[in-house]
């Protein structure tokens, strides 16, 4: 495998050796085009390909050397034109000479008509010019993608770690709320109270499971929260009645983890336990023409001015749960909660396909 520095040397002169035949070969064709060869235009145009390549590689050079690619635009044109010249007149000069040297029988270039001998001058500087524009380019051009490619991973990285925190603030936020209602068990009905931290843990095995996805299925989603209101139902008992519509075909559409199942939480703890009657709690899934929307309906009021008091946008997990759905899709996910009819609706839009922005 060739190193990296040797590929990059490889394609320099590659690019060089392709730029500077193209030149040439353009130009011979136009001479023979207008009937102008003569004896030897073929040796100038060899002439003409050494000296172009090492007079543009003495140009980089000077870019190289004085550091001119870590410059702005307007620090590098008046040095670009000034090497332009100073380097086009040296070419013109290594040109005439030799051209004059080995070809006696030809028009001299020195001592020649001075107009040719000026338009020689200034197709030189005029192309060691274009070619500094074109080296400086590509090197912003590469320094530019170098730099978003850096600025993509560490965004990803961020991503990726925010996640990951918001994913360690929200089980352990789970686990207390349900750790407090299988105490509340514990006296009451022992018995209850071991089925309840049996399905504790296959609800903590699942989301543990979870913690290294970005998404899962919406039927594992699904069957934690079925398991999460099991588990409330043997503490509420008839004060919680629970209804699912789901539309069928859903069950492998990709959606965050645990997103689910902390809204169902949200009902339950902030608006079920707060009713002495209790009250009900209906979880639905269906698509929409950009994706799915996910609704949580519980019984119970929504008061915004309260949860802002509080601090956050209804609580860590809500709060947590917009942060979320904004890192894995940007502004074509909502959350929305909403009063209507005695019931608080929590509505969360999220596209089919899993893009982030």
């Amino acid at each position: 495998m060739l190193s990296a520095s040797l590929r990059r040397h490889l394609l320099y002169w590659a690019t060089q050796a392709i730029a500077w035949g193209g030149f040439v070969a353009l130009v011979s064709a136009n001479t023979f085009a207008k009937g102008e060869y003569k004896p030897g235009s073929g040796w100038v145009m060899v002439i003409v390909l050494v000296v172009g390549l090492c007079i543009s590689h003495a140009m980089r050079g000077v870019i190289m050397r004085f550091r001119w690619l870590e410059m702005d635009l307007g620090s590098q044109l008046p040095r670009l034109a000034f090497a332009s010249l100073s380097l086009g007149i040296a070419a013109f000069v290594i040109e005439a000479v030799v051209h004059d040297l080995f070809f006696p029988k030809a028009d001299a270039v020195i001592g020649g008509p001075v107009v040719e001998a000026m338009q020689l001058l200034l197709n030189w500087v005029v192309l060691l010019f274009v070619w500094g524009m074109g080296y400086l380019g590509y090197h912003w051009f590469t320094r530019s993608r170098r730099e978003e490619i850096r600025n993509l991973r560490l965004e990803t990285a961020n991503r990726e770690n925010q996640l990951g925190n918001l994913r360690s603030q929200l089980n352990p936020h789970f686990m207390f709320n349900a750790l407090n209602g299988i105490r509340a068990l514990i006296d009451e009905d022992p018995l209850r109270a071991k089925q309840a931290i049996t399905q504790l843990s296959a609800i903590l095995r699942n989301s543990m499971s979870t913690v290294r996805r970005e998404t899962v299925p919406l039927g594992e989603e699904l069957d934690i929260v079925r398991a999460y209101l099991d588990l409330e139902a043997m503490r509420f008992e008839e004060r919680l009645q629970v209804n699912y519509d789901v539309e069928p075909g859903l069950e492998r559409e990709p959606v965050p983890p645990m997103m689910l199942q902390t809204l169902t939480e949200n009902a339950v703890r902030h608006g079920i336990a707060h009713v002495i009657g209790g009250g009900r709690v209906e979880v639905s899934a269906h698509r929409t023409l950009d994706g799915l929307l996910l609704t949580v309906k519980n019984t119970g009021s929504y008061d915004p001015d309260i949860t802002k008091k509080n601090g956050s946008a209804g609580g860590i997990g809500l709060h947590n749960t917009r942060r979320r759905l904004h890192m894995l899709y940007g502004t074509t996910a909502q959350l929305r909660i909403t009063n209507r009819d005695g019931m608080v609706i929590t509505e969360v839009e999220i596209p089919t396909s899993h893009v982030s922005m």
